[in-house]
């Protein structure tokens, strides 16, 4: 009997955004800068074999690699804030978003 996609019907963005593990905690920052507030952190990759599209310049992004993950800490910019509107940067990517 095939196995129900149920699960999988949900879109991931309805889902509730999991926590980051507590160790990543210690390497955050708050980025003021001309657009906006945020919150950074960077990451040194996983091997979870997932993958991401970079919102700087709309390339795939594997999580294996190190990159950035930010999200806005005050409302703006038609952007979602806090955790659930993180999203996974090349580093270079973030850095020169303002550009």
């Amino acid at each position: 009997m095939p196995r129900s996609s149920s699960s999988r019907r949900t879109n991931k963005w309805q889902r509730e955004s999991r926590p980051l593990s507590a160790g990543f905690a210690t390497r955050r920052r708050v980025d003021d800068s001309s657009d906006g507030q945020w919150i950074v952190q960077e990451v040194s990759g996983s091997a979870s074999g997932k993958s991401y599209v970079c919102p700087g310049c709309n390339q795939v992004l594997p999580a294996s690699a190190p990159h950035t993950v930010a999200w806005r800490e005050i409302a703006g910019y038609g952007i979602g804030i806090g955790p659930e509107a993180r999203r996974h940067w090349h580093t270079s990517c973030f850095r020169a978003r303002r550009r």
